[in-house]
């Protein structure tokens, strides 16, 4: 699955949803993660303009960790069926990445489950909480 996060230097998860120009995007799975891209997004004025303008980019992410998220942000944004994930302090990326991968290859909580089988028509999914090939 893809998942994407918030950064201003591709180490640490430490942007604002809102305000995040970048989005470093990996690819992960039960055997490893993956970097994909840089995502880059342009300044806007208009609160709401920048939110649908930054969903609308990271719409086949499953998951972003953010700094922090506003509570309307993260309403619209779970609503286009991307889970927002507010990391801790310091959090780097490297690590949070090695954690999902781990948490994907044993017995993920409900709501990553939930992602999975959403996700096992594309790819490996969930079937009575083991992982399948």
């Amino acid at each position: 699955m893809k998942v994407g996060f918030a950064t201003n230097d591709n180490i640490l998860i430490n942007d604002h949803f809102g305000w995040a120009k970048n989005f470093a995007v990996y690819e992960v799975n039960e055997s490893g993660f993956n970097f994909l891209e840089n995502r880059h997004f342009e300044e806007e004025n208009e609160e709401l303009n920048k939110i649908d303008k930054k969903i609308e980019g990271l719409k086949d992410l499953k998951i972003i960790f953010v700094e922090s998220i506003g509570g309307t942000a993260a309403a619209r944004v779970i609503k286009s069926g991307i889970h927002p994930v507010k990391s801790k302090p310091n959090d780097k990326i490297e690590e949070v990445m090695e954690d999902l991968r781990e948490v994907l290859s044993k017995n993920p909580p409900p709501w990553l489950k939930k992602i999975i089988i959403r996700e096992s028509g594309k790819t490996s999914g969930v079937a009575n909480g083991t992982n399948i090939a």
